[in-house]
C-alpha cells in the first residue's frame, strides 16, 4: 500500500491531509471516485460529443479533489482549448485508477 507521501499519478498525501488523516473517509472518496469514473468514461466518449465538456469539467475537480492533480490539470488545458483529444485524458484517468486501486488492495 502507498503510504500518503508517496510519490505517483495520485497524490494520496493530499487526501490524507484533506481528510484529516481518517483512512475510512479516504477509502470512501477513493471508492466514490472509482465508481464514477466509469461512467464518465462512458460519457465522454470521444470527447467530441455534447456531454464532453462537462465531464471534463467534472474530471478537472474530481481529480484534483483525490489527489490526481496531473489528470485535473490535463482537463483544465483541454478546457482553455489546448488540445481537442481526449487520449490523453483517459490514459491519465487510468493511471490514476489503477493506483487507487492499488492502494484500496493495500
Amino acid at each position: 500500500m502507498s503510504s500518503p507521501g508517496d510519490a505517483g499519478r495520485v497524490d494520496f498525501g493530499f487526501l490524507d491531509r484533506l481528510a484529516a488523516g481518517d483512512r475510512g473517509l479516504m477509502r470512501e472518496v477513493l471508492e466514490i471516485f472509482l465508481e464514477e469514473a466509469e461512467g464518465w468514461k462512458a460519457r465522454l466518449g470521444d470527447g467530441r460529443g455534447p456531454e464532453a465538456a462537462d465531464v471534463i469539467h467534472t474530471l478537472k475537480g474530481s481529480g484534483r479533489a483525490v489527489g490526481a492533480h496531473a489528470l485535473g490539470d490535463l482537463c483544465e488545458d483541454w478546457e482553455m482549448g489546448e488540445f481537442e483529444e481526449v487520449d490523453g485524458i483517459l490514459l491519465e484517468l487510468a493511471q490514476a485508477e489503477a493506483e487507487i486501486r492499488d492502494w484500496l488492495a493495500g
